[in-house]
């Protein structure tokens, strides 16, 4: 069992909407304060830890189930989506979190319910913040020297959207049942105080091109889970988004992490990722490859080990 802490850093390749809060039709991007060395306070966007450590864990569970290549009971569905839930039977079934810890990489790193007990993970997932002067004092030494050139007024914009009332078209209106024809007038409209179809939309957006860092801390974890949780970063490659919005194409990243043995201080590539190609390190395809002959012994005897029962197989 190993300590390890893992640097990523997303180049966005396109607008990143992750909100904050709503006020009628604009949307706000989400901020954490950060004190600055001057004293002053400073607002700066985060792409929250909780955000992408959920990513993480549905590509986990994804992963798992494609390989395992079964359909599970819907509580073991929720345990690996989202942690499951506390409630039910009130007793501890030592037994029981110790052959899901073994049996599922996924859940051991992510923790969750079982029934009364709360069975805690191995990863702590940081939350990702801009590279540029404001966020100095949350950044990784490696970037300080290009986030002072970088000020985080410039990297954000406001973009407007519009929604159309296709109603309205006169080319349209002839698929429109006639008993309805009514309800387009304006006066009908009001009277039955409906929502307006057509409405313009405004969202507070990071720019493309910004690189936002995280920090990712493994507590005591074997190959087998490493490999799991490179596995998902794998998986992350055929589909780069974070954030919302991702229908009118936000949140397109690039990607890259390296992790180091908080132990030894060891350090190795795990993953890029870009445009063109995903590339995984040696390192990252051998934990796979742990991982892989984990899932394939797990599927040999699913049917008749303690595992299988407990999934609901």
């Amino acid at each position: 069992m190993n300590n390890y802490r893992i640097t990523g850093i997303f180049t966005t390749r396109s607008p990143l909407s992750h909100i904050s809060e709503s006020i009628s039709t604009n949307s706000y991007l989400s901020q954490d304060a950060i004190l600055q060395p001057d004293g002053t306070i400073e607002e700066v966007f985060s792409y929250s830890g909780n955000a992408w450590r959920g990513q993480l864990r549905d590509l986990c569970a994804t992963y798992f189930l494609k390989e395992i290549g079964v359909s599970v009971s819907l509580d073991f569905f929720h345990l690996l989506y989202s942690g499951g839930k506390i409630g039910g039977e009130q007793t501890i079934n030592i037994e029981k979190a110790k052959e899901i810890r073994e049996s599922v990489p996924s859940f051991s790193l992510f923790g969750g319910g079982i029934g009364s007990q709360i069975i805690s993970g191995k990863i702590k997932v940081g939350s990702s913040y801009p590279v540029c002067v404001e966020a100095l004092p949350v950044l990784p030494q490696s970037v300080h020297s290009l986030a002072k050139k970088i000020t985080y007024s410039d990297l954000t914009t406001e973009k407007n959207f519009t929604r159309m009332d296709d109603s309205k078209k006169l080319d349209l209106i002839d698929n429109i049942k006639f008993d309805d024809l009514h309800l387009l007038s304006d006066e009908e409209r009001k009277k039955k105080k409906d929502v307006a179809t057509q409405m313009i939309m405004t969202s507070e957006l990071v720019i493309p091109g910004v690189q936002l860092t995280h920090q990712i801390d493994l507590m005591s974890v074997n190959d087998i889970e490493l490999g799991a949780l490179f596995a998902a970063f794998k998986m992350f490659s055929e589909l780069p988004y974070v954030g919302g919005q991702s229908n009118k194409g936000h949140g397109l990243v690039d990607y890259e992490c390296f992790i180091v043995n908080t132990q030894t201080n060891e350090n190795y590539d795990v993953i890029r990722m870009n445009s063109s190609s995903t590339h995984l390190s040696s390192f990252a395809e051998e934990k796979i490859d742990s991982y892989q002959k984990h899932l394939m012994e797990i599927k040999a005897n699913i049917k008749t080990s303690k595992i299988g029962k407990i999934m609901g197989v």
